[in-house]
């Protein structure tokens, strides 16, 4: 090896500690000082660096998030490498519906967790049960062992209110370590009781795909499950890539117009829901795509005018008891479809003439919003995927991640009932 492959190999180790890694994602947890996909030995040299005035600072270089870059973040670095660490600081990603972006919010979570109310409504809860965690559950609010998926497993853990009004009173005699929430709410009034009361408010969303894969890797990391976490974000990647990957050539005449109907008849909400959220990535058109914010009142006579090519109407366990995990035939959703075909003057939208009125319901989407989107991508291209099942992707998450066998009806018309 010549001098000149000697200065380069050299030259190569300092970038290394001087420049933050280009990963493919950056795990949103302080004392990843390099910004790259884990926390590990690199973070302390990247560290050194800044504390040294060699490296600059970054996001999630105050590993023990005191305000202070110094010898006491490597110390809880190696805590962290060792697994040993008294406290982790994680990224939430906050958006309450009022709110115009996602606010990248900071909470500190001693550890480790031996007891979490999970009130984040179901979603919360099937994400524990998920991890192997549901003995950890010590309330849920109180209509959590509705969802069939998971009722055996939540039935004997207290309810303490509903998933934005909790019973503040029932959680502080509880108290557990953590209170799980929704980061679509405004929780800063009971973050402030529960603060008083030493108890720490993590807010996240499951059930939205732009930042799923972030907070399934956070909690995975608070609860010690790393891997069970990455089984589950390799399985949402497989599929939502797929979808992906197929649709993303289509023009727009090869593209379905879409009429998103939400839980309330003749009511749309942008992006709050999973139905509005899929069509876009899903190949689809939304004829409201203008429309904002959430339960917007709709014209008949204007989805009359747009003509979508497709109907879809959202609802859940809540809103239709023979839907989901304890349907035990298709009678409900087949009604409301027949109920929408028969509104006044749709017989000539294009969507009812084809018969694609269809109806999902929320439960499809939960924690695992690429079984919702393949339910929606092959109503709005049947022969783009002729060849994905998506009731198998469901039976196989439902028994890979539940352990359960899959029953109920979810979606209709599935494609061989059309």
């Amino acid at each position: 090896m010549n001098r000149s492959d000697l200065m380069l190999m050299a030259l190569s180790g300092i970038l290394l500690c001087i420049l933050p890694s280009a990963a493919a994602f950056t795990l949103d947890i302080f004392g990843n000082a390099n910004m790259d996909d884990t926390i590990n030995a690199d973070d302390i040299a990247y560290l050194q660096g800044i504390i040294n005035g060699t490296n600059k600072e970054t996001e999630l270089a105050d590993a023990n998030y005191d305000g202070k870059i110094d010898q006491l973040d490597v110390s809880q670095i190696e805590e962290i490498i060792r697994g040993v660490e008294k406290n982790l600081t994680i990224i939430q990603y906050i958006k309450p519906s009022s709110a115009p972006e996602i606010a990248r919010t900071p909470v500190k979570v001693p550890l480790p967790i031996e007891s979490i109310a999970a009130l984040s409504g179901t979603y919360g809860p099937e994400m524990l049960c998920v991890l192997g965690d549901a003995d950890k559950i010590v309330a849920v609010t109180d209509t959590a062992a509705n969802r069939g998926e998971i009722r055996e497993m939540i039935k004997d853990k207290p309810g303490v209110g509903a998933t934005f009004e909790w019973d503040m009173e029932k959680v502080l005699q509880i108290k557990p370590d953590v209170v799980l929430g929704y980061a679509s709410y405004d929780y800063s009034e009971q973050r402030k009781i529960l603060d008083a009361s030493g108890i720490t408010l993590i807010q996240m969303n499951f059930n939205r795909p732009e930042v799923y894969a972030g907070e399934a890797r956070n909690l995975g990391w608070l609860l010690g499950k790393k891997d069970r976490v990455e089984e589950l974000i390799d399985f949402e990647d497989k599929h939502l890539n797929l979808i992906e990957e197929r649709v993303k050539g289509l023009t727009n005449a090869e593209k379905p117009r879409v009429y998103a109907e939400s839980y309330k008849d003749l009511q749309y909400s942008a992006g709050s829901t999973s139905i509005t959220a899929a069509i876009k990535p899903c190949g689809g058109i939304n004829i409201f795509e203008e429309l904002k914010g959430s339960n917007n009142e709709i014209d008949p006579e204007q989805v009359i005018t747009d003509n979508p090519q497709v109907i879809l109407k959202m609802t859940s366990h809540n809103d239709m008891s023979n839907s989901g995990f304890d349907a035990v035939n298709t009678t409900q959703m087949a009604a409301k479809v027949l109920d929408i075909v028969n509104r006044t003057g749709w017989n000539n939208i294009d969507a009812v003439k084809d018969g694609r009125v269809c109806i999902i319901t929320s439960d499809a989407a939960s924690i695992h919003p690429s079984i919702f989107n393949s339910y929606v991508a092959k109503w709005l291209h049947p022969d783009l995927f002729k060849d994905m099942d998506p009731l198998e992707i469901h039976k196989e998450w439902q028994q890979k991640f539940l352990g359960i066998e899959f029953k109920g009806v979810y979606a209709y018309p599935l494609q061989e009932e059309s």
